[in-house]
């Protein structure tokens, strides 16, 4: 079969469940929609493409992981392989922040921290009006 043992949308869950573990390394989605889904029902890109109403080459870039899967992407798959768009959605989201963690670590970001306040003056002769 595929990279992963089962059946349909349960290891689509089985695997977003892993990698909010930290048990997988991240596969693009598209990957695993290629092997799980579409390999799996025994179609080629040509008729999934045809079933999902998306080009060809549309199809084959999320495949290769040189898209991403997007949201109407997400509504076309589990409108007709079952399943949900969130599920694709929460797989792309995590594939996405483990891209971009490398680039933003390297930037070594600090947490910003609002300056404390100033002490109010003691006594009345020291406070300055307020204009309005």
């Amino acid at each position: 079969m595929g990279m992963f043992t089962g059946s349909g949308i349960q290891i689509i869950t089985n695997i977003n469940q892993c990698y909010m573990e930290r048990k997988l390394p991240r596969f693009h989605p598209g990957a695993i929609l290629r092997e799980e889904v579409i390999l799996a029902h025994g179609l080629t890109v040509t008729e999934a493409a045809k079933l999902l109403k998306v080009t060809r080459p549309a199809l084959s870039n999320v495949l290769n992981g040189k898209a991403a899967i997007s949201v109407e992407m997400s509504l076309r798959i589990a409108a007709v392989f079952g399943g949900t768009a969130e599920i694709w959605q929460r797989l792309q989201t995590a594939y996405d922040l483990q891209e971009a963690k490398p680039k933003i670590d390297k930037l070594k970001l600090k947490r910003w921290q609002p300056p404390k306040p100033k002490k109010a003056p003691a006594n009345k002769a020291e406070r300055r009006p307020v204009e309005i």
